[in-house]
């Protein structure tokens, strides 16, 4: 039985469906009329009550409804019901109202009165609304107040309704099973088991499927059948089977099935039977050839030629077939058979060239099966016997070396060698011969014995120890049957001769000896290839610091080129004072290394040692407007001659061999060596003198001697015979002159043996402050005249005045002061 509320319901009202239930069955809010609230058109969803008692049909079914309050419940109303489609309906949870059309009615409209007052009302629904519930022609049940769209059954006020409630009786309904749609077999042709499967049955109403029941019928010629025979029964509840069947027993008869559903309401509703669509056939054995034989019928190690014909196949094609061998010592007695081999071969006939027995004496047959496509095999053919004898081994038809020109090793190759009847190959010996010139050859000398069974190998061989020489080789096959069945020997198609050294240049070079700059130039000729092109130099380098001890020589680069001479620069060592060396090779394409060869000797420039200055004394003075400098050349540590330069001031650098008038000793000069530089004519003022020595090969330059000094204006006045009166102040002058003078040639001041004061000195002593002076600047003139060998620059030897008595004569103090100027 199956109760449906009326609070699952929608209803329709002014084209809308209304969404909203309220506990008593209010559809929506409309405005009063009346003071009713008003509803159109009340439906109950038959889809869902349908769906829920999909394996039952209705039987009787009631309407409950309740009229509740005080309105006009003294009056029957007339409702009716009609059967019919709504679309669009909201769900009645929604709280939209939806536009939609009324429902369409399928069928009549009955009429039920509501009686009057208060209470419950129960009315029993016509059969035709029955039958159209349970048939599915319509999707609702809806009832109204009148056949107008006008007419609405009031909920709110007299005609107050509430709890509509309709009830449906339901009874079971059982159908037989529908057998299967389709059934059919996965083979009409078979050897084996086939698969028989069927599909599209089904249930019935209340007969669920339990199974499949199976039976089957044989034929000759397909056409004309058999009785039924019971074959199994399938339990399953699926729509849907299949089961391995197989063919008649009988080979080339057929067999076809038939399949029917079971169910669970039993036997009065099984389904009808299904006859699958083909059938199977059992498959009969194919034919053996006709002729088979084989060639040649007596053999030692030739190849044995099997062929066949006139095979064919039963109900199915020809696959292909299956060779087997057998073998004797009487060609009475046999073994048993040995299947060689199966071939896919759809033909009626072939060839095959079997591996047969090389032992001497044995006796061979063969038997050719044939097989269909479905593998079954037809009685065997068998072939006459043939019959093996023993033979030597075949020599390799191919054998030489890898390369004909070594250093090393290099890999001896043969192949083409075979096995005799009876005979198989078991190793392989070699030997060698040795040439001077690849035409006569020495005595061949056993080298090795190589163990395989194959018909080919290798090993690995060295070219003869002379270099220039060279080696031939030869290989010869070894059996099982001995030494007399040896093979003939083959000998090598070529030879390796052993590489020759390459020769090294005839001349290698280093440039310049002495170097500045840290590259220095390696130049190598002469160099020649030995039997193998060259391909590339190797230069190392040793250093040393005395040119005596040398360091290991370390590598330097890689020249890659094939030419016989060739260039390369080298950075060279920074460190002043040192001795490289360079020593090249030559390497070949085979990298075989000539002996080294050495070149010269290169070393990195040490400047000579800075010049030693004896005057000017820095920050001293002179009145000579062409002052003296005397030069001391440094050390040169490279053995080289130096080159003086003297630049003063802002001036050009002067030097002794561009200006050698200038220079007492001009040219290029020693270590230790003196000159004098004379400068030009020069302001009274401060002067700076910058000195230093290059050395003559690569003109590097010692650190710069600077020296400052002053040239005074003359400190003396003029004094005139007979008309100036020698005084004090004369003297003091002299005598500070003449210290000026002493500082600027580096000589100690000269200590004067009493102090001249203007009124008291005594003019006895005089003469003796001027032979003072006289010999405090006689060591002056000395160290110029006596500093180097050279005369140039020199001061005249001086003849002293004579002094007299008294206060000095004029020409003696100018002799003093004209001197003083020139020093």
């Amino acid at each position: 039985m199956a109760t449906y509320q009326a609070i699952n319901a929608c209803t329709w009202r002014n084209g809308s469906w209304i969404a909203g239930v309220t506990d008593y069955v209010r559809q929506g809010v409309y405005p009063e009329a009346n003071n009713y609230e008003n509803v159109g058109a009340m439906l109950f969803d038959l889809t869902s009550i349908r769906n829920t008692y999909a394996n039952y049909y209705p039987t009787s079914a009631t309407i409950h409804l309740v009229r509740i309050a005080a309105g006009d419940w003294g009056s029957a109303r007339t409702m009716t019901l009609y059967a019919g489609n709504a679309y669009g309906m909201p769900a009645p949870s929604s709280g939209s109202s939806v536009s939609g059309s009324r429902p369409t009615k399928v069928t009549a409209g009955y009429n039920y009165t509501v009686s009057a007052g208060q209470g419950a009302k129960d009315i029993a629904i016509s059969t035709a609304l029955i039958d159209s519930i349970g048939s599915g022609a319509s999707n609702c049940l809806f009832m109204d107040a009148g056949s107008s769209t006008l007419n609405y059954m009031g909920f709110g006020g007299r005609d107050d309704l509430s709890q509509i409630v309709l009830t449906i009786n339901w009874a079971s309904r059982t159908t037989a099973c529908s057998a299967p749609t389709s059934c059919s077999v996965s083979s009409t042709l078979s050897e084996g088991s086939v698969t028989l499967s069927w599909s599209g049955a089904s249930g019935g109403t209340n007969n669920a499927i339990s199974g499949y029941e199976i039976q089957y019928s044989d034929s000759s010629d397909n056409i004309t059948w058999g009785s039924w025979t019971a074959l199994t029964t399938v339990a399953t509840s699926a729509t849907s089977g299949s089961v391995t069947v197989s063919p008649p027993s009988t080979r080339g008869n057929y067999r076809r099935f038939q399949v029917r559903t079971r169910g669970t309401a039993g036997a009065s509703y099984y389904s009808g039977w299904k006859v699958s669509t083909n059938s199977v056939r059992r498959n009969t054995v194919p034919n053996p050839p006709t002729t088979a034989s084989a060639s040649p019928t007596t053999y030692s190690d030739e190849t044995i030629t099997l062929t066949w014909s006139g095979a064919s196949g039963g109900t199915s094609p020809i696959k292909g077939y299956q060779i087997a061998s057998r073998t004797s010592t009487d060609n009475s007695t046999w073994s048993a058979w040995n299947v060689l081999a199966t071939l896919t071969l759809a033909a009626s006939g072939g060839s095959y060239t079997p591996n047969v027995s090389r032992t001497p004496g044995t006796y061979t047959q063969f038997g050719i099966w044939t097989i269909d496509t479905l593998d079954v095999y037809s009685s065997k053919k068998i072939t006459g016997s043939i019959y093996c004898d023993i033979t030597a081994c075949g020599a390799p038809t191919a054998c030489s070396v890898s390369t004909t020109l070594s250093e090393g090793n290099v890999t001896l190759s043969w192949s083409g060698a075979a096995s005799g009847a009876g005979n198989a190959i078991i190793s392989y010996e070699i030997q060698y011969s040795d040439s001077s010139d690849n035409s006569a050859w020495s005595a061949w000398t056993a080298l090795t014995t190589v163990n395989t069974s194959a018909t080919s190998g290798s090993v690995s061989v060295s070219p003869p120890a002379i270099r220039g020489n060279y080696r031939r080789f030869r290989v010869r096959t070894r059996g099982t049957a001995g030494e007399g069945f040896y093979s003939d020997w083959t000998v090598s198609s070529n030879s390796v001769r052993r590489n020759t050294l390459p020769t090294p240049p005839s001349s290698f070079n280093a440039t310049p000896a002495i170097y500045e700059v840290n590259t220095v130039t390696l130049a190598w000729s002469g160099a020649a290839p030995g039997t193998s092109a060259i391909k590339q130099y190797v230069i190392q380098r040793a250093t040393s610091t005395d040119g005596t001890n040398w360091s290991a020589y370390e590598a330097l680069a890689i020249v890659v080129s094939s030419a016989t001479s060739g260039t390369y620069e080298a950075t060279a060592s920074p460190v002043a004072g040192t001795y490289t060396r360079y020593r090249i090779s030559v390497t070949d394409v085979l990298d075989a290394v000539s002996p080294y060869v050495v070149s010269g000797t290169v070393k990195k420039n040490s400047p000579p040692a800075a010049p030693s200055i004896i005057c000017p004394i820095s920050g001293s003075s002179t009145y000579n407007t062409t002052p003296r400098f005397m030069i001391t050349t440094g050390i040169e540590p490279d053995g080289q001659t130096q080159i003086v330069e003297v630049k003063i001031d802002a001036g050009p650098w002067n030097n002794s061999v561009d200006n050698p008038e200038k220079f007492s000793t001009g040219g290029y000069l020693v270590g230790g060596a003196k000159t004098v530089y004379q400068a030009e004519s020069l302001p009274v003022g401060n002067h700076t003198v910058a000195f230093r020595c290059l050395d003559s090969d690569i003109e590097s330059s010692s650190p710069e001697v600077i020296r400052t000094f002053t040239i005074l204006p003359s400190p003396f006045e003029t004094i005139t015979a007979n008309v100036t009166h020698v005084k004090e102040a004369h003297i003091q002058a002299l005598r500070t002159a003449v210290n000026t003078v002493r500082h600027y040639h580096c000589l100690s001041q000269a200590a004067w043996r009493e102090v001249i004061i203007a009124g008291k000195t005594a003019v006895k002593s005089w003469p003796f402050h001027i032979t003072e002076l006289r010999k405090a600047i006689e060591p002056v003139i000395t160290m110029i005249n006596d500093f180097d060998a050279s005369p140039t620059f020199d001061i005249p030897p001086v003849t002293w005045l004579p002094i007299g008595m008294g206060r000095p004569k004029a020409d003696v103090m100018q002799q003093l002061q004209n001197l003083i100027l020139t020093l």
